[in-house]
């Protein structure tokens, strides 16, 4: 009888452990959170990773705005490494992918290679050559990924902002963790509307190589005009890529909302400031406030302070200066943060035409100039501002002679707090418009044209970004080489 005994005292014992553990297990679910992720849920994340951000750096380089509290390496140049931080969402979005095609969702996948497009190209325009064939492999054994040629970085985007397109089909159901198209009748297509925009933007970053064979890019920008059934684009500020903030969901608000520092210690920029001023330009008192003191909505009434200048001199010009519109920092939900809208689209276009590379545009805005003109309407309506007889002012009128210039520079105006880099970037591609540069300036007065690698790469991955710093940068990772796209 022992040896049953024994074995029916092990066998309780084992049965106690299990309900012990079967409980425990209980308690470390929370109810209340997902256990494991979907394509919804890292949709969302990945949304608020690509639309959402901080706008006061990208400002403060763009000569948006200044700041003048202590020197700052966006205001006077003097970054120097990044990080490869888009890594990490491009992490998320290849898990996405392979959880969409687990189940079959189509629709997810498409994005995933618009979202592969966004951050590599993010990489890429900031660095120069980064892993992209080799990327993300760590998995399949590549620990130490080859650094690939910008050129063929493009090559590869391009291509996957074309798949995108092709597997985007508002047939194969929607998105759940949509929070920029979801509430929409039209999601899909308006998803697809943002993917071809995006691929003319990039087409355009591509200028300098316009006449490249692998590429062919004036052959890509007149596909997509040619062929709006295959290739849909924005028609109005309704299909804005952009991120809506509100009062009801937690952590939802306007980025630069409650910043005491934004509040009090940013100023408009001197030259953004004349710009808008020598045109008669009425979304200048939507962006700031009027000199203390002095009336508002009156073109003398506003100036800036000129962010080549030391910090002291900044602080003391910043007396008789216009501070950013207390919106930006007093309202929580403030304006959409654009990633990407339809007046930029509109100038992209108006650009191509006056480059000779397509001989039209497409719809109700055939001509350059009628172009150029639906990104101005587009940008005042955005802000609510009657656009009056803006367009027909001696710098704004449309001229053929000066037609890359009065694009760039009324794009410029309206990525005001949005776009991100992308007006910093469009100033280094085109020179337009004329960065402040001066004594407190660091970088010996220059404006940089990259960042530096991370330096944890030379530890890392030491014989792949030094054979990439080699062949790009003559061995001298430093911020004022420059890279493939800009010669």
């Amino acid at each position: 009888m022992k040896p049953l005994y024994k074995l029916f005292a092990l066998t309780a014992c084992l049965l106690a452990m299990l309900s012990s553990c079967k409980k425990h297990d209980y308690y470390l679910e929370n109810p209340n959170n997902p256990s494991s992720a979907s394509s919804a849920l890292l949709l969302t994340n990945i949304c608020v990773s690509t639309f959402n951000g901080w706008p006061a750096d990208p400002a403060y380089a763009s000569r948006h705005l200044t700041y003048y509290e202590r020197p700052n390496v966006n205001i006077n140049y003097g970054w120097g490494a990044s990080a490869y931080g888009a890594y990490d969402v491009l992490r998320q979005i290849q898990k996405m992918d392979e959880m969409a095609q687990k189940t079959g969702e189509v629709n997810y996948r498409g994005l995933a290679k618009f979202f592969r497009a966004v951050h590599f190209i993010s990489l890429t325009e900031s660095f120069g050559d980064v892993p992209y064939s080799d990327a993300l492999k760590a998995l399949e054994g590549v620990q130490k990924p080859k650094y690939d040629a910008q050129e063929d970085i493009y090559a590869g985007v391009l291509n996957e902002l074309e798949e995108a397109n092709s597997i985007l089909d508002p047939s194969k159901g929607t998105l759940a963790g949509d929070i920029i198209y979801g509430s929409k009748s039209q999601q899909i297509l308006q998803w697809k509307k943002l993917v071809n925009a995006y691929r003319l933007r990039i087409l355009i970053h591509l200028s300098k190589k316009e006449n490249n064979a692998k590429l062919n890019v004036k052959q890509q920008f007149q596909s997509i005009i040619s062929n709006p059934d295959k290739y849909p684009l924005m028609t109005g500020n309704a299909d804005n890529g952009q991120l809506v903030f509100n009062t009801s969901a937690a952590n939802n608000s306007y980025p630069l909302f409650q910043s005491t520092t934004v509040a009090s210690l940013v100023s408009l920029e001197k030259g953004f400031v004349t710009i808008l001023k020598d045109r008669n330009d009425s979304r200048l008192f939507s962006f700031g406030d009027p000199i203390s003191g002095m009336a508002p909505n009156v073109f003398s009434s506003y100036e800036g302070v000129d962010a080549g200048l030391t910090v002291a001199n900044q602080q003391t010009a910043s007396k008789n200066a216009s501070r950013l519109k207390r919106r930006y920092v007093e309202n929580q939900v403030n304006e959409p943060l654009i990633f990407m809208g339809f007046a930029e689209q509109q100038f992209l276009i108006a650009e191509a035409i006056s480059r000779g590379w397509i001989p039209a545009g497409r719809g109700s805005y055939i001509t350059a100039e009628q172009n150029y003109n639906a990104g101005i309407d587009a940008s005042f309506a955005f802000y609510g501002i009657p656009v009056a007889t803006y367009k027909d002012g001696v710098k704004v009128k449309f001229d053929s002679a000066k037609a890359i210039e009065q694009i760039i520079t009324q794009k410029y105006i309206a990525s005001f707090m949005n776009s991100f880099w992308e007006p910093f970037l469009e100033q280094r591609r085109t020179g337009f418009p004329t960065f402040s540069v001066g004594p407190g300036t660091l970088n010996g007065g220059q404006i940089p044209k990259r960042w530096k690698y991370p330096q944890a790469e030379y530890t890392i991955n030491k014989t792949n970004i030094e054979a990439a710093v080699q062949r790009q940068y003559t061995g001298s990772d430093n911020i004022n080489g420059v890279m493939w796209v800009l010669q």
